[in-house]
């Protein structure tokens, strides 16, 4: 349970961000300190002993039973309800006359230049209508706080820049609900190092509320019927996914996809999820058609095959298709994994056509080139 967050360093004003970020990384150290003693900040002694209590509860279960976990959000809620701040505590870090744009302004705002200096990219706030935001921000009360709860989590300080570049919002984030999305994961027994690799990899995640990842995890747990570690591990491996705004039509559109129309088995979908869940988010349902009819009903690749490499089902049908022409013209069109010579679908299907050239077809790029032309 993640109830205080400990820092080593701390971000002053007299310390500039070039200083920091320069700091040999042996002297610098962040850490999130797990203890039970209660802490002086009553927000975080009240989500601590919620959310002990919830990871006490859950220690002996590999599965984790996320319906009933909602009473424990329940309770969090109603003793710390959302905070949403006003329109007149936005205003007060929102600028109050228009900004042609912020490159126009960095040298004139020190925080700013701390900004760029850390590594955020504030076109991608001007583009996405920050800009009222950047140019009222005051570093040590609006930005020195969030960059410690970043670092106390793990995330490195070279992804910081980075993180806040993605997503501005969590510097309008009170303190209270980013604690709170992060005691929530640590009391589904994601580790210090989840919580960090999910946090730089998909800063997003700290603007959705506890309600609202819990509902989203349990969705894809029964759908898939996971266990807790599964469960886990595709929030690690696509963040993605569980933030999805069509994550419900989406995940049951490819699961109707996979099993009525491609013939997939619920097991083997299952393992599609676990190694490639990008592959529920593909867009364009004939596109995933037309790659799998071409592996698998054209080529004979059999499901079993296929569901060891289901990244393959996401890529392009005019890639594999141009391949397999080709190595069919060339007499090495072998699938049978039981076969001299064989050739896999990642290998088809997937890296650049210089890598097929040289690993599978063994030719030159120039006679694949002047080959594709031809058909």
């Amino acid at each position: 349970m993640i109830s205080s967050l400990r820092k080593t360093v701390s971000l002053g004003k007299s310390m500039r961000l070039g200083d920091w970020r320069r700091m040999n990384s042996s002297t610098v150290k962040y850490e999130v300190v797990l203890k039970e003693e209660l802490i002086q900040d009553k927000t975080e002694n009240i989500l601590d002993q919620i959310f002990l209590k919830a990871a006490s509860e859950l220690q002996n279960k590999d599965e984790i039973d996320w319906e009933s976990s909602m009473d424990i959000i329940k309770r969090t809620e109603q003793v710390l309800p959302e905070t949403k701040q006003t329109e007149e505590d936005l205003v007060k870090i929102r600028a109050s006359r228009p900004i042609a744009s912020l490159a126009s302004i960095v040298n004139e705002s020190a925080t700013l230049q701390r900004l760029v200096d850390l590594g955020v990219n504030l076109h991608k706030w001007e583009v996405r209508g920050h800009m009222g935001m950047a140019v009222k921000l005051d570093f040590t009360e609006h930005v020195a706080p969030k960059i410690r709860f970043l670092a106390d989590l793990g995330v490195h300080h070279h992804k910081i820049g980075i993180v806040l570049s993605s997503c501005p919002e969590i510097l309008e984030t009170p303190k209270e609900d980013l604690v709170a999305r992060v005691a929530y994961l640590a009391s589904k027994k994601f580790s210090k190092t989840d919580i960090a690799v999910l946090i730089a990899n998909c800063p997003t995640w700290l603007k959705f509320s506890v309600k609202g990842i819990d509902g989203r995890l349990g969705f894809l747990q029964k759908t898939f019927k996971l266990t807790g570690d599964q469960v886990r591990e595709v929030a690690i491996r696509c963040p993605r996914l569980v933030l999805w705004n069509n994550l419900l039509k989406g995940v049951r559109e490819k699961m109707f996809a996979f099993y009525e129309e491609m013939g997939f088995s619920k097991q083997e979908i299952k393992s599609i999820l676990l190694q490639d869940p990008g592959s529920f988010m593909i867009k364009s349902n004939p596109a995933l058609l037309d790659q799998f009819d071409l592996l698998h009903n054209q080529i004979g690749i059999p499901h079993s095959i296929l569901v060891k490499f289901p990244s393959v089902l996401r890529r392009s049908v005019y890639t594999s298709e141009g391949r397999h022409k080709f190595l069919t013209h060339l007499h090495k069109a072998q699938y049978n994994p039981n076969l001299p010579g064989y050739v896999s679908p990642a290998m088809l299907a997937e890296g650049t056509d210089e890598e097929f050239c040289e690993k599978v077809a063994k030719c030159d790029l120039l006679l694949f080139q002047k080959f594709l032309r031809t058909i």
